[in-house]
Order: structure tokens, then C-alpha cells, then sequence
């Protein structure tokens, strides 16, 4: 084997092993143990209780931002927020609470609604 093709042979088995690993994750997520930690860990407080925002906290849902950027900002924050370490809340425990936020439906379209005339 040469060198050049061993070591591309090397990056795709890593590179496939990380992709495993995510999509093993993806399924361990569980948004309902994600509410109860949002709960419990007071994200409500600022976030509002489906983390729609108020003028303490931004709006998380729904649509959240991707997990690897919010696990970013949950662990080094700018502005008000505390940082969140991993000794407060676990990457698994991040990635439930992402996927609560990611369940939240959107709210129902303004042409949608009903109005008294």
C-alpha cells in the first residue's frame, strides 16, 4: 500500500467513526429529559419557559442554533449569562436540552389566526 493511500484510508476511518458517533447521539437525545433539565437548571428564568425569550434572555426556540455552537456559548457566554461548565451540565444533558428546544413548534402564522371583526 502506499503512504499517500494509507493515510487517506486512516482520515476516512476517523472521519466515519466521528460521523457514527454523532448519529448515535442524535438518537440518545431526549427532549422530554431536556425540558426537565431546562427546568431545573433555570434556563426558564431567563429563556421563558419555552425558551420563547424576554428581555432577560434570547429567544432559543424554535430553531435553535446548531448544537456544537450552542454548547459553545453555554460554556463560555458573553454578556449576562453564566458560563455553564461541564461539571454543571454534561455534554448528554446540553444535547437533551438542544433537543428540547429543537421540538418546540413554531407558533401558528398571523394570516392563520382568527380575528373579531
Amino acid at each position: 500500500m502506499s503512504s499517500g493511500f494509507s493515510s487517506c484510508l486512516r482520515v476516512f476511518v476517523v472521519a466515519f467513526a466521528l460521523v457514527s458517533t454523532v448519529a448515535a447521539q442524535k438518537t440518545d437525545d431526549n427532549a422530554d429529559r431536556g425540558r426537565q433539565l431546562f427546568m431545573r437548571f433555570g434556563c426558564y428564568q431567563c429563556h421563558g419557559r419555552v425558551a420563547q425569550g424576554s428581555s432577560a434572555g434570547a429567544r432559543l426556540a424554535p430553531a435553535p442554533m446548531p448544537l456544537a455552537a450552542f454548547a459553545r456559548y453555554v460554556r463560555q457566554p458573553r454578556g449576562e449569562m453564566p458560563p455553564y461548565t461541564a461539571r454543571v451540565v454534561t455534554d448528554q444533558e446540553l444535547a437533551d436540552i438542544h433537543a428540547f428546544l429543537r421540538s418546540v413548534p413554531r407558533p401558528p402564522a398571523v394570516a392563520s389566526l382568527p380575528f373579531d371583526e
